[in-house]
């Protein structure tokens, strides 16, 4: 039987080092086929990797939400540079126009409002949701005691007294 050698572990800075290379490695090699395109992904997409930088929940939702709408933005005047004149004075041109300009950071800044906001609406959206449970199963409650009479009401009323109060003896108790 024989022993196989293990590899040797690498270090996080030799990991780093190595991604770091291999991000050069693209980055150059999209520069060299694809340069115009690369200026306008450049400068559109700053606001991407603005958040990038600064998002620092476990997801990346913020990175997401203002990437994919960010992009959005940006897509249409890449396609008019590749359906254009796709040379990096056609993409410098995309670059300055302003209008150019604000309409792929609007779409960014729609990508932040969206993150910002959707969270807050939806709780409300569930709690609304909740509180007409609530009310649907008081009024089937109020039902059932009607049919069923109040003695069972005060039977179930009781039962849970009894289970809160072995709550709270158990509580004390650790």
């Amino acid at each position: 039987m024989s022993k196989s050698n293990p590899k040797p572990q690498r270090s996080a800075s030799q990991n780093k080092a190595s991604m770091l290379t291999w991000i050069i490695l693209v980055g150059t090699l999209l520069v060299i086929l694809a340069g115009p395109t690369v200026v306008i992904l450049f400068f559109g997409l700053l606001p991407t990797l603005v958040a990038r930088l600064i998002d620092r929940s476990a997801g990346r939702s913020a990175t997401f939400t203002v990437g994919s709408l960010n992009f959005i933005g940006v897509f249409p005047y890449i396609v008019k540079l590749w359906v254009g004149d796709n040379s990096f004075s056609g993409a410098l041109g995309i670059t300055t126009d302003l209008v150019a300009m604000m309409v792929m950071y609007s779409a960014s800044a729609f990508g932040w409002l969206i993150y910002m906001a959707l969270p807050s609406l939806i709780s409300s959206f569930v709690m609304i949701m909740q509180q007409r449970k609530v009310a649907q199963l008081r009024g089937e409650q109020k039902l059932l005691i009607e049919e069923w009479g109040s003695d069972v009401a005060a039977i179930v009323e009781q039962q849970r007294a009894t289970q809160q109060e072995s709550h709270m003896e158990n509580s004390f108790a650790e």
